[in-house]
């Protein structure tokens, strides 16, 4: 991602409403950079879960393990974030980044950006009216983020019809190796629930499954994944 392009994500998030381009380069310029596979998941515990995540590329999706469950609750493509308010106070309780798609995340860690805050107070101000703003309409992790299967489902599909899709006659045919395991696992559907939910997006004019994965209609797609997305 250009430097650009990863200035306008980040001026596209609500805690930095407000801060100044430069005062956003330097921010930008603490953030670490994560390469990670397919599979790899990483626990939000301790200092890992201290941080702000930036989905700079890829797919991910955020789970939470409680009693022996596991739960999927959202689908993350890029230029999403995952939990500004954990760069302030402790927000996640088993939940863990599990990666669908190769993907780069960035991360600012809360240590870091705190020492830089208290050497910028007049940008220590502007970022507290944002946080103050975002924390008033707030629900707890496990229940901001969860959405329903058929809402993870379009996010998945459209970020992979952004990174694989091919322009064809029909639409975007998804040039990527998918079995219906597969989608069911980087979703989090529950045995029997996958099915049902591709059908329905077939039935809905979104998708041809009738020889390859094909998006027909990537405009109600994203309608379905959601705004901002």
């Amino acid at each position: 991602m250009s430097d650009a392009k990863l200035m306008v994500m980040m001026r596209g998030l609500p805690l930095w409403q407000n801060v100044s381009d430069r005062e956003l380069g330097e921010i930008v310029e603490l953030m670490h950079h994560l390469e990670l596979a397919v599979g790899e998941r990483l626990k939000l515990e301790g200092e890992a879960g201290e941080a702000l995540y930036i989905v700079a590329e890829g797919i991910v999706k955020l789970i939470e393990e409680k009693k022996g469950w596991e739960t999927a609750l959202d689908v993350f493509t890029d230029g999403r974030c995952i939990e500004e308010l954990a760069l302030f106070t402790s927000v996640f309780d088993g939940h863990s980044i599990v990666t669908v798609y190769p993907s780069r995340l960035l991360k600012l860690e809360r240590a870091a950006f705190a020492q830089y805050l208290k050497s910028r107070p007049d940008v220590a101000w502007v970022i507290l009216e944002n946080t103050a703003a975002i924390a008033s309409r707030r629900n707890p992790v496990s229940q901001l983020y969860r959405q329903p299967l058929e809402i993870r489902l379009a996010r998945f599909l459209l970020g992979l019809s952004r990174l694989q899709g091919v322009i064809s006659p029909g639409g975007l045919v998804i040039d990527y190796p998918l079995q219906l395991n597969d989608i069911q696992w980087a979703v989090g559907a529950r045995e029997g629930e996958m099915v049902a939910a591709l059908r329905s997006l077939v039935a809905k004019d979104v998708l041809d499954l009738s020889e390859k994965l094909v998006v027909t209609n990537l405009d109600h797609l994203k309608a379905l994944a959601g705004t901002g997305l």
